[in-house]
């Protein structure tokens, strides 16, 4: 085959159960599409052409990011055929065999976007009844679910709408659609609607999450009786750590009742988005005032930048006193050393005539002292009020006199110390009297400076505050995590809360906590299967429900499937 009609064929796909798929170029727009062509078999059945065109133009009303676009249907040469959007990508199928078992954020997140699909679908009047692995192709790096094949799906209003319930009312083994996946009123040939699309999407999230089938029975028969009546092996045998929820959402979609499944994909969708967020943290919820994970820490580093201010002023003004005491102690030791070596010489020049007295080896050993940097001034006076030395040798010989600015100083025989105030800087003044043999023959005033003080005090106090700023960070960064651990269970406890008082109980609270929070979400998901039964609509009638096993449709199906599997 090499076209049909203006499509040319490039390449085999791949084949369903009713038609083959080819690779094929539109030469009118320029690109490439997969045509699906009806099997030969098919082709002389005018009914299966007919509703094989007819739903497939139905589905080519759909557009979605999430459902591969039919761009033509019609009929060829005698082929009928539908041209659709060529996805470059891979069955999820052949992904399934590859890796095994998906992690639960990507299985989610596959079944939320083909929930999307089919909550479009279903709102347009089109069931798919072929859900399967198959039937979704992973492109864009495996980020995107395409679900393909809307060729058997049916128009659940319109004018077909008794041949459409009689087309899907067929025998076990004649049964449209793949019966691995299919729901059990569609595997018992009963009526379906959109939520046996639900229970198919069900049993694919089942074999994401385990790697497993959902039903693995061989025979047609065995397997429509296991799909309408028992239960698949709980997810927790082979994926210890999947949330609670997220087996609550796979038991709701495999309920063998409709009415006790997801109403439709909306719904179905909610849930999934609900376990996505818990599971990755996303909040997009607006809140009215500050986030409690920011109003949290900043209480916290409020209290702690006082209690901090506090002990910093403290601790400064405690090591201040401290660190002046050492300065005026070393002060006054330096001072009285001056003033012991220039004792001797004030003795013995002060009973020599003024020519005859020799000052200079005060006055070397005045300079040397002088040569401190913490000295700022040094002046030695004998008795008579004459400097003799100084380490400022302008001074020497002339009438000593009080620097201006300086505090005066009652000298009465002892040690004074006082505060400087000169006009090189802040710093401690002491004087002290030269005295020998009991007599008094002078003074020595020295002033220290304080800029070696003032330097360590600064020193210590912008330690202590950057010790403050990071003590102070540590505590936000422990509040702001304390608050995000605590306001997040808190939140998703207060939308279930909210949903249950709607009446929107399709859902439970995963978690793995084993505190007072983890009681709390154990009690609202026990609230809720309590309620729950309660809250179901029935499905049609409201007799439905009450309906005996004698009465059952799909207990009268399953007694004829036993009795044709027996024979």
């Amino acid at each position: 085959m090499q076209s049909v009609g203006r499509y040319q064929i490039k390449a085999a796909l791949g084949e369903g159960a009713m038609a083959d798929v080819y690779r094929a170029h539109d030469p009118g727009v320029g690109r490439d599409v997969a045509i699906k062509i009806l099997k030969p078999e098919y082709r002389a059945n005018a009914d299966i052409v007919g509703r094989f065109l007819r739903e497939s133009r139905a589905a080519g009303m759909l557009s979605h990011a999430n459902i591969a676009t039919i761009y033509d249907v019609g009929e060829a040469d005698g082929f009928p055929y539908i041209a659709m959007e060529f996805v470059d990508g891979r069955p999820l199928d052949e992904i399934i065999a590859e890796q095994g078992r998906m992690p639960v954020e990507r299985a989610l997140d596959i079944a939320r976007q083909l929930a999307d699909a089919l909550a479009y679908a279903h709102r347009q009047g089109i069931v798919h009844r072929d859900i399967k692995p198959s039937n979704i192709l992973m492109c864009e790096g495996g980020r995107t679910a395409k679900l393909l094949d809307f060729g058997i799906a049916r128009i659940a209003d319109g004018d077909d709408m008794h041949d459409a319930d009689q087309a899907c009312r067929t025998q076990v083994g004649q049964v449209v659609g793949t019966p691995r996946y299919m729901s059990p009123e569609q595997a018992l040939g009963l009526p379906v609607d959109q939520r046996s699309d639900l229970f198919s999407l069900g049993v694919v999230l089942y074999e994401l999450l385990t790697g497993k089938t959902a039903f693995d029975a061989t025979g047609v028969g065995t397997l429509a009786i296991q799909i309408a009546q028992q239960q698949p092996a709980p997810i927790e045998r082979t994926v210890r750590d999947c949330p609670k929820g997220v087996r609550y959402i796979v038991d709701k979609l495999l309920a063998k009742k409709p009415e006790e499944r997801y109403a439709d994909g909306d719904a179905l969708g909610d849930a999934i988005g609900r376990e996505i967020e818990a599971l990755t943290g996303e909040d997009g919820e607006r809140r009215r005032g500050l986030a409690l994970r920011f109003k949290l820490p900043l209480i916290l580093c409020a209290t702690t930048a006082i209690a901090l201010a506090f002990c910093v002023v403290a601790v400064l003004n405690r090591q201040t006193r401290t660190m002046e005491n050492m300065a005026l102690a070393s002060g006054s030791s330096i001072t009285a050393f001056v003033t012991s070596n220039a004792a001797l010489y004030a003795a013995e020049n002060a009973g020599l005539p003024p020519e005859q007295q020799d000052w200079m080896p005060l006055q070397a050993f005045v300079a040397s002292a002088a040569g401190d940097a913490n000295v700022r001034r040094i002046v030695v006076v004998d008795d008579r009020g004459i400097v003799r030395a100084a380490g400022d040798k302008s001074l020497i010989g002339n009438p000593y006199r009080q620097p201006a600015g300086e505090p005066h100083v009652d000298f009465k025989g002892k040690a004074n110390i006082t505060e400087s105030t000169g006009s090189r800087g802040d710093g401690y003044r002491f004087v002290e009297p030269i005295e020998y043999a009991g007599a008094n023959f002078g003074k020595v005033d020295l002033v220290i400076g304080r800029q070696a003080l003032d330097s360590a005090i600064a020193s210590a106090r912008n330690l202590l505050i950057g010790l403050s700023i990071i003590v102070m960070g540590v505590v936000f960064a422990i509040g702001y995590m304390s608050a995000r651990i605590i306001a997040r269970p808190i939140r998703r406890l207060r939308r279930a809360l909210d949903d249950a008082a709607k009446g929107r109980l399709g859902f439970r609270i995963s978690h793995r906590r084993r505190d007072e929070l983890g009681q709390l979400f154990d009690s609202f998901n026990h609230m809720a299967a309590t309620l729950e039964p309660q809250l179901v609509a029935p499905a049609e009638d409201p007799a439905a429900l009450a309906r005996t096993r004698v009465d059952n449709p799909v207990h009268k199906q399953l007694d004829r499937i036993r009795s044709q599997h027996a024979a």
